[in-house]
């Protein structure tokens, strides 16, 4: 039986993705394509509620978490135009992360843990390999992002000039930077967690 903050978890972050697809079209109606670069910025927001329906429907929180920070993130930095409505998708989201992180991990998961549990050299490995991972994508976004030009200007931002004007390579780069961090993270955070199972079970 699926608990039912699992359930009011999913259907938060069910209910994200028609609110940010509404808010989409009420910012890019009538001409969706007029400013590409805008439209782009405005799709991150649908783009982030399928994320956070994915975590959500299959039991992952630290996916449904990083859905709704991201959110949040591109709320604030539109704060002054139209983060408002992105608001209500950035809110559902949070409501669905913390109504999984109330229904705790998936069915089984401190089992498998305690049953086979990682040595403690083997968790700091890990973790060292994740910080690692962490290190060098921050430094691929840096070297990416703000020390090269990621998009050229156009006097008119149409889909055709910003695929032309394009920098590829340091969007690549940049891409992979921001891969490298949430691949260290979540290896960073996996460890915790482990460590963390298995002090409870020792001392229980």
């Amino acid at each position: 039986m699926v608990p039912a903050t699992r359930e009011t978890s999913r259907l938060l972050a069910a209910l994200a993705l028609p609110v940010s697809l509404l808010a989409s079209a009420a910012l890019l109606f009538p001409a969706p394509l007029s400013d590409a670069f805008f439209a782009g910025v405005v799709l991150l927001n649908p783009l982030f509620a399928a994320v956070g329906i994915a975590g959500a429907w299959t039991d992952r929180t630290v996916v449904v978490w990083v859905a709704a920070l991201l959110s949040v993130g591109l709320s604030v930095v539109g704060m002054l135009s139209v983060g408002l409505l992105f608001a209500p998708t950035a809110l559902l989201l949070l409501g669905s992360a913390l109504a999984a992180q109330a229904a705790g991990p998936r069915a089984g998961v401190r089992e498998r843990i305690v049953a086979d549990p990682p040595s403690g050299r083997e968790r700091l490995l890990r973790t060292l390999a994740g910080a690692a991972s962490i290190l060098v994508g921050v430094g691929l976004v840096t070297g990416g992002a703000f020390e090269r030009e990621l998009f050229g200007s156009c006097a008119r931002e149409t889909l055709a000039c910003a695929l032309e004007t394009t920098n590829w390579g340091a969007v690549g780069v940049t891409l992979l930077g921001f891969a490298a961090v949430a691949v260290g993270g979540w290896v960073v955070w996996k460890q915790v967690y482990v460590s963390r199972v298995l002090r409870r079970a020792r001392s229980g």
